[in-house]
């Protein structure tokens, strides 16, 4: 029976030390930071959003003013539904580059996604004019206002642009103008 018990104890240790061994050599510990950001975009890319989110955080630990790096973290948050975390990194990413108008949408859309309407309707109005060609912009707008009760500004922003920006739906001519021919 002792024979037995020595037995496992070394097949149990030996067991754990692969273990170890195995979960080191997954880790990327490099001084180098640019080699921690690019494992972090693999890691995320790959559908590993903590390992990744874990990585973002090393990296951005030595480089905290990488603002793709801010808001890379900020997505991986968005995917795990951590959107007070993921405004947090849009924010600090936001703060260093301000007329980014992507990052910007990508804190609306975490406002919207954490029910925080009125703050995501805020964003898209800046979001809008920077990239009108931005439809989902748009609806997500729309909606906003909708859940908002601001049942006018829905059509209002639902409508194709006009004359001065002024949106209005198509056909409709303002007066003193003759309709196309």
């Amino acid at each position: 029976m002792c024979k037995a018990k020595k037995a496992l104890s070394v097949i149990i240790y030996i067991h754990l030390a692969l273990a170890a061994c195995l979960a080191a050599s997954r880790q990327v510990h490099s001084s180098d930071p640019e080699q921690i950001f690019s494992h972090a975009v693999e890691l995320h890319q790959a559908g590993d959003i903590q390992g990744a989110i874990r990585e973002y955080e090393a990296f951005l630990a030595i480089r905290p003013q990488r603002v793709d790096a801010r808001s890379n973290l900020g997505a991986a948050y968005a995917r795990l539904g951590r959107y007070e975390q993921a405004i947090v990194e849009y924010q600090r990413a936001l703060a260093i580059e301000p007329g980014n108008a992507t990052i910007r949408f990508n804190l609306a859309l975490a406002f919207y996604k954490g029910a925080h309407f009125r703050e995501a309707a805020a964003e898209l109005a800046q979001v809008i004019p920077a990239q009108p060609q931005n439809k989902n912009a748009v609806l997500l707008m729309a909606d906003c206002n909708l859940r908002m009760g601001e049942y006018k500004k829905v059509v209002e922003s639902l409508m194709p642009p006009g004359d001065n920006g002024i949106r209005r739906p198509n056909g409709i001519v303002p007066a003193g103008h003759c309709p196309p021919q």
